[in-house]
This record gives C-alpha cells, structure tokens and sequence, in this order.
C-alpha cells in the first residue's frame, strides 16, 4: 500500500497514548496523527507512548501571519512533522518568514505542513506559500470545502503539494458524524501518492471509519 491509514487523536482524545494506539492497531492502523495543546490524554506519556506506532505529524496551535502565535511551541516535538494553520495574507505577512525559521530549527521545510482550515489561507495562497518557504500540506476534506468555491479544483492543485490526508464524515450543516464512502469519492487524486491518510471523527465509530476508509482508498485504486 502507498499509503499509511490510520486515526487521529482528536478521534479518541480521553485515551492516553498507549491506549490510543492499541486502538489504532486493533482497527487495522499504522499511523497516527495527534493534536497538541488541547488535553488529549496522549500528551501524559508523549510521543514515546506509542509503543513504536509512527506519527504522521503533531498539530501544534500556530498560525502563519500571526506572530501571537507561539511558534516555538514546535521545539517540544524535535524530528516530528508538525501542522500549522495559516492565516489569510500569510503569504506576504512579515512574521510568517520568523514563524518558518523557528519551526524549522529542528525539522527540514517539508516537515512543517499547513491545514486547510476554515477561515485560513485560500489554496492560491497555500500554493505559494508552500513554493516559497518548502512546506507543505495537511488536506483536510471538511477545511478544503469551507476554503475552495470548487472543492475538486482545488484538490487538483493541491494534491501534489500534500504530504497528509485527514478525513472526516461531515454535511454543510453536520460535522464529524460517521464517514462514508461518498464523502471520500475524490481520493483517486493522489493516485499511488506516498501520503498519510487519517480520521479524525468525534462520531465514536473509529473502527468504521477506518473499514470505510481503507475500503474507499482500495476502490479508488490507491492502494
């Protein structure tokens, strides 16, 4: 398989991090994306935790263009890949050049990747900042709908920038409920593409979400 599936923290933050990723591994996992900063119980043991279970990346609390934002927040997760939102304009913003420094002081360019999120930088935007600075990208199924007028031109564009996948089963009016195989008829963009793709779902239905997905990934033709 190209790919490595598996789960997000968000997915099940009251687990500590050895339960976490027992749970990942019993639904089929071998990956896992994790959220910093927000009490999941995974943070009490840290990444070593995990018992050996890889880590796509660690979403930390930065956002590009907005120097409040504590980048060095990233210096406790040395080597790991880390995930950051970026603010409109955060292209020619003066503090997304000093943000970028101190996330790199540890970990090479590609390894800091910018989510689609709502609110966030456009994917115009996310293209240059990703040509400009190295970094790449988090494509969040629910955040790209909410940036992009036309979601699968988007993805066009973006898809070779991606280094992470995060999914979620969501309607304009309902987030994070159980996914399905129609939320995830676009996956064939990233081909045999060496990505991470993951599930973060508060739907309490990890197991199913991750049958769905591996599913979905195999009949795109991905895996």
């Amino acid at each position: 398989m190209s790919a490595r599936l598996g789960l997000s923290s968000g997915s099940a933050p009251g687990l500590d991090a050895p339960e976490f990723a027992a749970l990942v591994r019993r639904a089929g996992g071998t990956v896992a994306d994790l959220r910093a900063g927000k009490g999941h119980r995974w943070e009490e043991q840290g990444v070593a935790g995990l018992c050996g279970l890889a880590v796509s990346f660690v979403g930390i609390s930065v956002t590009l263009g907005r120097p409040e934002r504590d980048a060095e927040a990233a210096g406790r997760f040395p080597g790991e890949s880390v995930k950051v939102f970026a603010a409109p304009g955060a292209l020619d913003a003066e503090a997304t050049a000093g943000q970028m420094r101190a996330l790199t002081a540890d970990r090479k360019p590609e390894q800091v990747l910018v989510e689609t999120h709502r609110g966030g930088a456009g994917p115009d935007e996310l293209v240059k900042l990703c040509e400009r600075y190295g970094c790449r990208l988090v494509l969040d199924n629910l955040g790209l709908y909410e940036i992009a007028a036309d979601f699968r031109g988007a993805l066009g564009d973006l898809a070779p920038l991606t280094a992470a996948v995060q999914v979620k089963g969501f309607e304009p009016d309902r987030a994070h409920r159980p996914l399905t195989e129609r939320d995830l008829d676009w996956l064939a963009a990233f081909g045999t593409a060496r990505v991470d793709v993951t599930v973060e779902s508060r739907a309490g239905t990890p197991h199913q979400d991750l049958r769905v997905l591996r599913t979905a990934w195999e009949a795109a033709g991905c895996a």
